[in-house]
């Protein structure tokens, strides 16, 4: 590049390289027929940035799609809507990579799932890990020491030596680079000049930027044999006991009426036995249980 602040790695770029790899929408003919895409850019924006805040809301109206506009284009302001400089927000963020960086993982492996065309033929989840690798390469602003997870069990590169792997996870590559965009790539309009040279100034939004081709190994991306499952907003799982829970009883069975019992339940106590002028201790005699109810 003979520009040296292109390629830029940030917010824009990355979001603009997802976008190259998402799942296939439909065409212009479908949607003069009435059909509409699964989801749309904001959309996908938005699952991004639940990953950083898992109980974000999407905001009503337009605002959003403008504040998606403008992050995709590297210009303009962003809004409140998207908490990345939010210094609360990314001091949650880092805590549930260091606590529960697994689960952060499973929700990135959703992610894939949900937004990219992960499907073999076209191999086009391949060709975005291809297209973010030579950003990080070529990026002459990321340390060459910079890490980047590329494998199961936090299994990390530096960027000196990502260009010559054969082997990605792709939850485990997207969260780190994602990591590094969100706490290290504040200013997003570092990306502009990226942008402008990815787009082809005859057609309006046609992209003509970097397609991976100069890693020229055999890439094998992996992902998760299936979708994992969606975690509810709630768990209760640790707070209900099995007191809570009126077992049903058995069929043909019929329990006996209940008396008015009151029990008292003493574990290990002393007791005393007082005859005449002497008194006897026994400690540790167990359990006693002093039943009111009527029965032995």
């Amino acid at each position: 590049m003979t520009n040296n602040d292109v390629p830029r790695l940030c917010g824009g770029t990355f979001f603009t390289q997802i976008l190259q790899s998402r799942k296939p929408t439909v065409s212009q003919r479908q949607r003069t027929q009435g059909e509409s895409d699964v989801f749309h850019n904001e959309d996908v924006l938005f699952a991004l940035l639940r990953l950083v805040q898992p109980d974000a809301i999407k905001p009503t109206g337009n605002s959003f799609e403008t504040y998606t506009t403008n992050y995709k284009k590297c210009m303009g302001s962003i809004g409140e809507d998207l908490k990345f400089s939010n210094e609360t927000v990314m001091s949650g963020f880092t805590n549930r990579l260091a606590c529960e960086y697994q689960a952060v993982l499973d929700e990135t492996a959703a992610f894939c799932f949900d937004y990219i065309d992960i499907r073999e033929t076209p191999q086009n989840h391949v060709k975005l890990v291809k297209r973010l690798i030579e950003i990080i390469r070529d990026d002459t602003s990321i340390a060459d020491d910079e890490m980047f997870r590329i494998g199961r069990n936090g299994y990390r590169v530096n960027k000196k030596a990502l260009p010559k792997v054969t082997e990605v996870n792709l939850p485990e590559f997207l969260l780190s680079v994602w990591t590094f965009v969100v706490l290290h790539r504040k200013d997003n309009n570092i990306g502009r000049n990226t942008i402008v040279a990815w787009s082809d100034q005859r057609a309006v939004g046609r992209y003509t930027g970097n397609d991976g081709s100069s890693i020229v190994q055999a890439l094998k991306v992996t992902i998760p044999a299936e979708r994992p499952a969606q975690k509810d907003s709630v768990d209760t799982s640790e707070t209900e006991t099995s007191d809570a829970y009126d077992e049903p009883a058995s069929e043909g069975s019929t329990p006996d009426p209940a008396p008015n019992v009151t029990n008292q339940i003493i574990n290990a106590p002393a007791v005393f036995f007082n005859s005449g002028a002497n008194v006897t201790q026994i400690n540790n005699t167990g359990t006693i249980i002093f039943d009111k109810g009527g029965k032995a």
